[in-house]
């Protein structure tokens, strides 16, 4: 039997990283759905009370952003190499995300901002291992 790489993460059994990409998946299409069909009512949720024209377009191209990573994830499920990239692309656009509410931080939107870091630090950090456990 070959000793285990210490650099390479212990491997997790399939079941746990398909839930996982599931969960993601049918989470970002439920948001993806609110910012498209209820876009003042999502961003009072997540933490601007005032949206006006301007952040309710912006809403929905994310919601449209979201609702094609989460079917493209949805339908990766059963194809690790397909499963993978997209929780690389999950992971991208998370992070991405993290970084934009980071630079809101002191600015009129902080509890939005906190809020948006909060859960976007996590769900980039859950794709990346998701992706790691799928493959080098």
């Amino acid at each position: 039997m070959e000793p285990a790489d210490p650099r390479r993460p212990t491997a997790v059994p399939g079941a746990v990283v398909r839930a996982l990409s599931a969960g993601n998946g049918a989470g970002r299409i439920a948001l993806g759905l609110g910012l498209m069909v209820a876009p003042e009512r999502a961003l009072e949720v997540l933490g601007f009370p005032d949206a006006g024209p301007g952040a309710v377009v912006i809403s929905r191209i994310a919601g449209v952003r979201d609702i094609v990573l989460g079917v493209n994830t949805i339908l990766a499920l059963n194809d690790p190499v397909r499963l993978r990239a997209a929780s690389l692309a999950n992971a991208g656009a998370d992070a991405g995300d993290a970084l934009t509410f980071s630079l809101a931080l002191g600015g009129d939107s902080h509890a939005a901002a906190k809020r948006g870091v909060a859960a976007a630090v996590p769900a980039a950090l859950a794709s990346i291992w998701a992706a790691r456990r799928l493959g080098a």
